[in-house]
């Protein structure tokens, strides 16, 4: 008896998948934190930096399925071996936790500033001037932003950190805390969602604070030959101009113009 047309198809579609002819997707579990709008939007599954990871390992077959963490959790799961490759990477997080792996060349960098309320009439020059005002941060920020960073709020008597940056700008708007710090993306959108639900808070004027640099950031994998490989992707992206498209896509500008940016020196 002769293989029926459909049998004969399903054999060559097997053999031209696993001789080469037709490279399957592969998957790619990929740990992100989960509330950093609009770098990350994780119930429509976009943000800046997902779209940045996708569309670098996209020609190379590779489907990526996110996993949304709080942001410490990112951290365990690569530990753990249930991701195969973790966002929001740098040298100070890679050596705090003593990660395995192989770092990608710097993918994005966040703009990190010390925001507060303009009638506090704060007028901050260096980092050590917040030991004397409650601060909150974002989670794992004394690992990521390096040895100054966390020389200071080691013995800061009104410091925390939190994973929910939308709470972070509230809670400075409602006063509770004299200073956040965060990214200057992340502020503005999540400001412009607060003011979206009728909450007069933030209407309130603030001043910001370059007081940290920039925060360069990349992914961890597991192998030398992805890692690799998405570097070269990352480098076409760029010269291709795709990869200024997808900042523009999120561009806040129009929220960030609430903002006042006093220019002051950093010490």
């Amino acid at each position: 008896m002769k293989p029926s047309k459909f049998v004969l198809n399903c054999m060559t579609l097997i053999y031209l998948v696993h001789c080469g002819g037709i490279k399957a997707n592969e998957k790619l579990t990929v740990a992100f934190g989960e509330v950093l709008a609009p770098w990350v939007l994780a119930g429509d599954n976009k943000g800046i930096i997902i779209e940045i990871f996708e569309s670098a390992v996209a020609p190379l077959g590779y489907e990526v399925t996110p996993i949304y963490l709080p942001y410490a959790r990112r951290i365990n799961a690569y530990q753990m071996g249930l991701v195969d490759v973790a966002s929001d990477m740098n040298p100070n997080t890679i050596k705090g936790h003593n990660l395995v792996g192989f770092f990608s060349d710097i993918a994005y960098s966040y703009e990190n500033f010390a925001f507060s309320l303009q009638k506090r009439n704060f007028h901050f020059t260096h980092m050590d001037q917040l030991k004397n005002y409650s601060l909150l941060s974002w989670q794992d920020a004394a690992i990521h932003l390096g040895a100054e960073y966390a020389k200071m709020v080691k013995n800061h008597p009104h410091y925390s950190e939190t994973f929910d940056q939308y709470n972070q700008v509230k809670m400075l708007f409602l006063e509770r805390y004299d200073v956040v710090q965060m990214d200057a993306q992340i502020f503005a959108y999540y400001r412009a969602k607060i003011s979206e639900s009728n909450d007069k808070i933030s209407i309130q004027q603030v001043d910001r604070f370059p007081l940290f640099g920039a925060s360069p950031n990349g992914f961890m994998f597991r192998t030398k030959k992805l890692r690799d490989a998405f570097n070269e992707q990352l480098t076409h992206l760029k010269t291709s101009g795709e990869y200024a498209n997808i900042f523009a896509r999120y561009s806040m500008d129009s929220a960030k113009t609430a903002i006042q940016a006093p220019e002051l020196p950093i010490n």
